[in-house]
């Protein structure tokens, strides 16, 4: 659980599947009406809802699109996608000039329109990776996988790439990576400790984290 400007972004956890079940029933619509939108058959689409679908990411935002989530906080083509691998953390700025949009952003959109609007929080908010669905952290990690890889060697050195960040990112592999930027974000903290005062006493002992670097991705 997170704690940003005093709320708690722990709220963020439902799954992208149980919102979109939730979304489609509050609607009147079946599986199978979903389905009919889109490439997935009524089964997959069960499967989706309950986060047992591995999809690459064309598939799963066909899925998402299908069931016609409508973007109020988050308009269609107006939002900047940022993904901060330092600090761990996707957020979404609302544009006023026009802005292209991935298959993947379309899903992690989607899937803050559905939370956010629930929550008083500001559409600003930076999400941390620990908050959010394994569904769309992959989705994040699979569409910035260069971003990701280049990151990961650049503060842990060499490392096989294809077992932590693979071709293809399952929830597995989306956990993997997630650790390992999680295990490797202690680098990024100097610590500066003044030893002795003028009267030779030991000072008090001041911690001052120090950011010495940062990865942000835009889109």
């Amino acid at each position: 659980m997170s704690t940003l400007g005093g709320f708690s972004t722990a709220l963020l956890t439902p799954s992208l599947g149980s919102l979109l079940h939730e979304y489609r029933a509050k609607a009147g619509e079946s599986a199978k009406t979903v389905s009919r939108r889109c490439s997935l058959g009524v089964v997959e689409i069960a499967q989706v809802e309950l986060g047992r679908a591995e999809l690459d990411i064309d598939e799963l935002a066909d899925a998402v699109s299908a069931y016609g989530v409508r973007r109020s906080l988050f308009p269609v083509g107006r939002c900047r996608v940022v993904v901060d691998l330092v600090a761990g953390t996707v957020a979404a700025h609302v544009t006023a000039v026009d802005m292209a949009e991935t298959a993947a952003d379309r899903i992690l959109l989607a899937y803050f329109e559905l939370t956010f609007s629930t929550r008083s929080m500001a559409p600003a908010t930076a999400v941390p990776f620990t908050d959010l669905d394994l569904d769309v952290l992959r989705v994040i990690l699979a569409s910035r996988r260069r971003e990701v890889s280049e990151h990961l060697a650049r503060i842990a050195g060499p490392f096989d790439e294809s077992s932590v960040l693979p071709e293809i990112v399952t929830r597995r592999a989306a956990r993997s990576a997630f650790l390992v930027l999680a295990a490797t974000a202690a680098t990024f903290a100097a610590v500066a400790l003044p030893f002795t005062t003028s009267s030779n006493q030991p000072a008090p002992v001041q911690i001052e984290p120090t950011i010495i670097d940062a990865v942000v991705i835009t889109r």
